[in-house]
């Protein structure tokens, strides 16, 4: 299990309670590195907000590591079957868009069309989402959703909603050791 996604859950728990966050890691600038910050973020997020056990994972990625991580990060809770990466592969953004939980890098639009009931989506990059989306899905922010789910101060999926998270800045998760 990598240590990297707990520290960035904790110290999300820990910006929404007060608490301190911990920083000073090994990396230059006393945190983790954006690849891996932005691949925990989401899988913190998934982790609240898609189905209980998800059959599947949807990659939408220009960069083979962001793939990588965002499944290493995945399988700290999860463990999909069905693996499906568009961009860096022969999958179609159409069968990755299909899954039950979505991780989207690159900057494209995301129609509520496009999804079924229930998927979970992860915006990591400068994808934005189409007016129907924004209309039907609940849609959680990093600041101040990630750590308000993480610590249990809003509850996160109802049934089979969409979900999107959409990532910020990533400094909290920068930060984490």
């Amino acid at each position: 299990m990598p240590d990297w996604v707990l520290a960035v859950e904790r110290a999300y728990v820990a910006s929404a309670t007060g608490g301190s966050v911990a920083t000073g890691g090994p990396r230059r600038g006393g945190g983790i590195d954006r690849a891996r910050a932005l691949a925990a973020l989401g899988a913190t997020a998934s982790r609240y907000l898609a189905v209980g056990t998800p059959r599947s994972i949807g990659l939408v990625v220009d960069d083979p590591i962001d793939a990588e991580l965002s499944l290493e990060a995945h399988r700290t809770w999860f463990q999909p079957r069905d693996i499906r990466v568009a961009g860096a592969t022969s999958t179609s953004l159409a069968d990755a868009l299909a899954s039950d939980i979505v991780c989207v890098y690159t900057p494209i639009v995301i129609a509520a069309s496009q999804l079924r009931r229930g998927t979970h989506v992860n915006v990591l990059g400068r994808a934005t989402l189409d007016d129907d989306l924004q209309q039907l899905a609940t849609v959680v922010h990093e600041t101040p959703g990630l750590g308000a789910l993480a610590a249990g101060l809003v509850d996160g999926r109802q049934l089979d909603e969409l979900t999107v998270f959409v990532a910020g800045d990533a400094a909290v998760a920068l930060a984490a050791q």
